[in-house]
């Protein structure tokens, strides 16, 4: 039998209004019949019990800053929590906040900050992105180095299961604890990174720390990539560099800032750039910091006469900007392509730090493979986890790209790393989770979305294929 329709206020069909939910940053196009823009868990849970009789897909979306399909669908309904957006709870003494999915990530870090207290993570995206998708990619950003991940500050979540069950679940909060197997410690950790497969993300308890010290933001300049890599070798084992981000440009970035890099003098002839960012606790301690980042940088980097170091909270932000305005343009372009069958095809892979420089001579050994295809390279190298961008022009190069994040994604793993450090696996990764885990693991894995999901509705094909399971 049939089940009756959902909230029909809520429950959107209007082609107009749904083919914003049916494309996420990147430009990849879902199919969607509907969208639902839910108000409260008693609509979600209704919503999942009707398509569950129904056997109708639901796929959960934040703000659709998703680059990897995570957030479309080529069927069913499109669950929305964008206007599951409260900040329900602050709690200064103990350090927690409490806060519906669909709350902005940079609106939190604000509101927070108001009272002395910050939410570390800082995805590039956090103007565009909620900390339900933040939680359900396990996403982090250039201030990882020192602050960790999502996965680090997220303590307790109220989840819906395929089941239409409210779970509410807590992480153990003392020190120690061996009360059977270790994950069931952090039991939170089994629904960050699942990108809905296993269920939606109602409500978010985070946990804060005091609101960081002031910090000094310096660039400098290369003319090669080993300088840079071999600079990034030494400040992670300097006494005074202690920094919570290390971001490296090459000359592909370089060239789209340039006109935007009011304030930013870039050398003409410097191929490479590194930005990077340190805490300093105390102003008689400084100076101390800044000559052991010179020494470095004059050992390694071809310019040294124009390296620049501020602590100005404007230029600070401006150079934050231009970080964020590379990725920007490039998934401009990226939906540009989509039209001659290109499009960006971006890696999201992690290796130790100290494996970057065995990566990058892979690259170079196997770049043949795209011809003359544009490639920006860019990100957070002081933890291995640079963005090679290859921008496909049509549907030749699109396969010789997908052929390369493939082979570096493998490469990856083989030195010890990981085929995505921030982004999740969607749809356009879930080719690589085998060569990632042994057959163990991804039988567990399995096991869990078949317990908290038997039919097979939420967020079909984010991680695995569908086929795979039902």
């Amino acid at each position: 039998m049939t089940s009756k329709p959902v909230n029909n206020n809520r429950l959107i069909y209007d082609p107009d209004i749904l083919s914003a939910y049916n494309e996420d940053a990147l430009g990849i196009r879902g199919g969607f019949e509907a969208v639902f823009r839910a108000q409260a868990e008693d609509e979600i849970m209704d919503l999942v019990k009707k398509c569950a009789a129904d056997r109708k897909a639901v796929t959960p979306q934040g703000l659709r800053s998703s680059l990897t399909g995570a957030s479309i669908c080529d069927k069913g309904i499109a669950l929305s929590l964008e206007k599951m957006n409260r900040i329900i709870d602050i709690d200064v003494k103990n350090r927690r906040a409490i806060v519906e999915p669909g709350v902005i990530t940079s609106d939190l870090k604000e509101a927070v900050l108001g009272e002395g207290l910050f939410y570390p993570p800082d995805p590039t995206s956090a103007g565009e992105s909620t900390i339900g998708g933040n939680v359900a990619t396990n996403a982090s950003g250039s201030s990882a180095l020192k602050y960790g991940s999502t996965i680090d500050w997220v303590q307790g979540l109220k989840v819906i299961d395929g089941n239409a069950d409210l779970i509410d679940v807590k992480n153990i909060l003392s020190e120690k604890s061996s009360a059977g197997y270790g994950l069931m410690n952090k039991p939170v950790n089994i629904f960050v990174g699942s990108e809905g497969t296993i269920g939606i993300i109602t409500q978010i308890e985070v946990s804060l720390t005091l609101k960081p010290p002031p910090s000094f933001l310096g660039t400098a300049f290369f003319q090669d990539l080993k300088s840079v890599l071999d600079f990034n070798l030494t400040v992670r084992k300097d006494r005074y560099c202690s920094p919570k981000s290390i971001e490296f440009f090459d000359n592909a970035c370089l060239n789209i800032l340039r006109p935007e890099a009011e304030g930013l003098f870039i050398p003409a002839d410097a191929l490479f750039m590194v930005n990077f960012e340190q805490e300093y606790d105390d102003e008689r301690h400084l100076q101390k910091h800044l000559d052991g980042w010179y020494k470095i940088i004059k050992t390694y980097s071809g310019f040294f006469d124009n390296t620049q170091i501020s602590s100005s909270k404007a230029q600070i932000k401006h150079l934050k900007y231009l970080r964020h305005y590379i990725p920007e343009k490039m998934n401009e372009e990226s939906i540009k392509a989509w039209k001659k069958g290109g499009c960006k095809i971006a890696t999201d892979w992690t290796v130790p730090y100290n494996k970057l420089h065995e990566l990058f001579d892979y690259f170079d050994k196997i770049k043949y493979i795209l011809g003359d295809m544009t490639v920006v390279r860019f990100g957070h190298i002081g933890q291995g986890h640079p963005h090679f961008n290859f921008m496909a022009r049509n549907g030749e190069e699109k396969k010789a790209a997908e052929k390369i994040n493939t082979l570096m994604a493998i490469k990856a793993v083989e030195l010890g790393g990981a085929i995505s450090g921030e982004h999740g696996i969607g749809k356009t990764k879930r080719n690589l989770i085998n060569f990632q885990y042994p057959d163990a693991v991804i039988k567990i894995m399995k096991v869990i979305k078949k317990e908290f999901d038997p039919k097979g509705i939420l967020a079909p094909g984010n991680i695995f294929c569908v086929n795979s399971f039902f």
